[in-house]
């Protein structure tokens, strides 16, 4: 009897699922339709969940805003980001202050999730533009452990810049570099970490597949981004020199990020931190005019192997780097997962690196820099634009 009622139950459950799905005004899978209803309850199960950095800094400056007369508050230097996310603060404290505080503040990143999802399906619809190949990478990123951690957990907002990036990467994709630009002057108007993908677009530059005269897009964007607040009374010079003021708040080689700074004691610091800011500069150049200098063009599988690159390398070789700061390369290793199938465990290792990051085991974190360096170096090495005798066989 019980057996009969629960088939029952699940035949009407089925049927009224099937029933919702096809009263849409656009044909949803099934699959894509669970994959969806699965990431929002994971995100509203992990909403209380109060980080240190919620405690430290999120629920702080949304209570200066809220005691401060909203919009007027932006005129005090309260916090250390950008202006551009603390228009969402300002928002979660005004508009948005009938919802509880901590799910106020972490809505915005939990919406940008999806959109990152969404920029993903699109560059992987590219490569694959019939079957469901591109929408399993959109359920791969909503569903992502680092993405869930990142955005829901911590309340943290890297998930904005990296969309402005995996954005930016879609219009160099379809021959679109002013919006490419816009996109990326948005990520960088909310994060300095957006200059990670500087080697790709300094490649693209010498490479002429962006003009040189649509640069000042860029700092054009972040002007624009800090004028309400400049508005509101806060200093202009003040506004330009916020990731100055960042770059002076810490003075760790790594917090927790596995990269190879895992390996140097913290005493060497001040001798280090310099040496590593020239090596990656040096690096970066020399990367830009061995492209610059190779005869091959710039396919789309190209552009995909240079961006996880440049994602990848600038956090792993840049001393000062957070956990987090591996975010955009979570998000392209698993672009590059899909794009290259047979080196599926590129985004695994990326991924369980993060994970043990975020996790803050410092010996799981400091093993972990060893795998993820023999990764950048093997899709650096693989990448036939750097080393042209080695020519994968899916070009």
């Amino acid at each position: 009897m019980t057996k009969t009622s629960d088939k029952t139950l699940l035949k009407l459950v089925k049927f009224q699922f099937n029933r919702l799905l096809n009263s849409l005004p656009f044909p949803v899978p099934g699959y894509l339709a669970i994959g969806i209803i699965l990431a929002v309850l994971i995100r509203l199960v992990c909403v209380p969940n109060k980080s240190g950095d919620y405690k430290s800094s999120l629920e702080p400056w949304y209570n200066f805003i809220a005691s401060h007369g909203g919009f007027s508050a932006l005129k005090y230097s309260f916090a250390d980001y950008t202006p551009s996310y603390l228009y969402w603060i300002l928002i979660a404290a005004t508009v948005l202050s009938g919802l509880p505080k901590i799910l106020a503040i972490k809505l915005f990143a939990m919406t940008v999730d999806f959109l990152c999802g969404f920029f993903t399906y699109k560059i992987v619809k590219l490569k694959y533009p019939e079957g469901k190949i591109a929408t399993f990478a959109f359920l791969a990123v909503i569903l992502s452990p680092s993405v869930i951690c990142n955005s829901v957990l911590w309340g943290q907002c890297d998930v904005i810049y990296t969309t402005g990036l995996i954005a930016c990467i879609y219009f160099l994709s379809i021959q679109k570099p002013i919006l490419g630009l816009v996109s990326f002057g948005m990520a960088l108007s909310f994060k300095l970490q957006a200059m990670f993908l500087a080697p790709l677009l300094l490649i693209m530059l010498l490479k002429k597949r962006i003009s040189w005269y649509y640069l000042p897009l860029i700092p054009l964007i972040y002007i624009v981004s800090i004028l309400p607040a400049w508005f509101a009374g806060r200093p202009m010079l003040e506004l330009l020199l916020v990731y100055l003021n960042q770059a002076n708040e810490y003075k760790d080689l790594t917090k927790h990020a596995p990269n190879l700074y895992q390996w140097i004691p913290n005493n060497f610091y001040n001798i280090v931190v310099p040496i590593a800011l020239m090596l990656t500069i040096c690096v970066i150049f020399l990367l830009a005019y061995i492209v610059y200098k190779s005869r091959l063009e710039i396919t789309q599988d190209r552009l995909i192997y240079l961006a996880t690159i440049s994602v990848l390398f600038m956090p792993y070789i840049l001393p000062k780097m957070h956990e987090r700061y591996f975010y955009p390369a979570d998000i392209f290793s698993l672009i590059f997962a899909f794009y290259f199938p047979q080196y599926r465990w590129v985004a695994i290792v990326v991924q369980m690196s993060s994970f043990f990051g975020y996790l803050g085991t410092p010996i799981y974190i400091q093993l972990f820099s060893i795998p993820l360096g023999f990764t950048l170096w093997f899709v650096v090495r693989n990448c036939d634009m750097i080393y042209p005798k080695l020519k994968a066989d899916f070009y």
